[in-house]
């Protein structure tokens, strides 16, 4: 019994130490994100004014290539906080245990589909691989990549989240399911 509960504990403190990494991955994503594109498409107009050869050419592409990974990052650190995909009438009305099983079975759903769309999306890469941005000459598929990391971070954090409802029961929750 004391090897099962330090087993359990082993396996919850490992799904709080990824969490965290990918909530720190995330949240440098938003701020380089928002960062380089606040800066480029600032001085873009700014220069565009000053110049009357208009302004940064590549300028305009970034948002293209930096705002899917913007959405991504939030996307993963919405799952993490259980403000993803919620079914809140029906949890509302369960007992405890009940919105355990719903939360788990949602989860254990997500990460099997976020799986399919991982593989899906991996294929889409190789396709646009060979496209590239006129001005800046990136492949296509760093967009794409976007999506990846995004369907791979909610597979992960969906993982741990069902890894703890299963071990710790509502203690195991994601905050915003807890109050519900």
């Amino acid at each position: 019994m004391a090897a099962t509960h330090t087993l359990q504990a082993r396996i919850i403190a490992l799904s709080h130490w990824l969490d965290l990494q990918i909530r720190r991955l995330c949240t440098l994503l938003l701020l380089s994100t928002t960062l380089v594109l606040l800066v480029g498409l600032s001085l873009n107009v700014a220069l565009r004014y000053l110049l009357q050869g208009g302004g940064l050419g590549w300028a305009a592409e970034l948002p293209a290539f930096l705002f899917p990974w913007m959405i991504a990052a939030g996307i993963v650190m919405a799952v993490q906080q259980g403000v993803h995909i919620s079914i809140d009438i029906l949890s509302q009305r369960l007992g405890v245990k009940g919105r355990c099983a719903l939360a788990l079975g949602v989860n254990i759903l997500i990460v099997i589909a976020y799986l399919v769309l991982f593989n899906v999306i991996l294929t889409m890469m190789e396709i646009v691989s060979f496209e590239r941005s006129p001005l800046l000459d990136l492949p296509l598929s760093w967009a794409y990549a976007a999506l990846a990391f995004a369907a791979l971070g909610t597979t992960l954090c969906s993982l741990t989240i069902a890894l703890r409802i299963a071990l710790q029961g509502q203690a195991g929750l994601p905050a915003a399911l807890e109050e519900n």
